[in-house]
């Protein structure tokens, strides 16, 4: 069934002020932990609670915000997401044409330009979702994620910098016990000593 236009009210959470907890929060523990292997073995688990928690809630994030545009015409969606407005227009691209680069021109985006009710049918051709209650949810979605992208991207520096420390003297750790601390691959721990060397030039 086809939402009516509406112009729902969508609480914009602080995006900047939640990250910025959430990378102090995460920075300040992980700089207190002297051992490299104990840092270690804390920063995968920090990533990969992360993972899952974006795993988890990304696409419910997605399908209300992407919802709220083609079926209510909510504009600002980007904000609540706390994204890019570019990075909106390829989500919704993405849910209509299956492809985030579809229907654009050097005119512009046309689905921008649709109306209402083009906007709600492309979306219904399109068999996207609607989301009775995307006004509510979306905002706590929106946080979840942007709190745990925060925490990955500030505990990974510490990975990276930690596996390496690990692998040199006087640790000389072999790259499969690095693995097994982590719970990850070799190849993933080889590609954490690539980027702290590259980030350490």
């Amino acid at each position: 069934m086809t939402a009516p236009h509406s112009q729902s009210k969508v609480a914009i959470p602080e995006h900047k002020q939640l990250r910025a907890d959430a990378k102090r929060e995460v920075e300040e523990e992980l700089s207190g932990i002297a051992r490299a292997h104990h840092r270690f073995a804390r920063a995968s688990e920090i990533v990969q609670q992360a993972d899952l928690e974006i795993a988890a809630h990304v696409e419910e994030r997605n399908q209300a915000a992407v919802s709220l545009w083609l079926y209510e015409g909510v504009r600002g969606v980007a904000r609540v997401l706390g994204v890019y407005p570019n990075a909106f227009y390829e989500m919704y691209r993405l849910a209509l044409f299956g492809d985030k680069k579809a229907n654009v021109s050097h005119d512009g985006d046309l689905v921008s330009r649709m109306s209402a009710a083009e906007r709600r049918q492309a979306a219904e051709d399109a068999g996207v979702p609607f989301i009775e209650d995307a006004a509510e949810r979306l905002p706590g979605l929106s946080e979840t994620v942007s709190v745990a992208t925060a925490r990955r991207q500030a505990a990974m520096p510490f990975l990276q910098d930690a596996a390496l420390e690990l692998s040199e003297e006087p640790c000389s750790w072999e790259v499969e016990r690095i693995a097994k601390l982590g719970n990850v691959t070799t190849k993933y721990v080889r590609d954490l000593k690539f980027k702290a060397k590259r980030r350490s030039r």
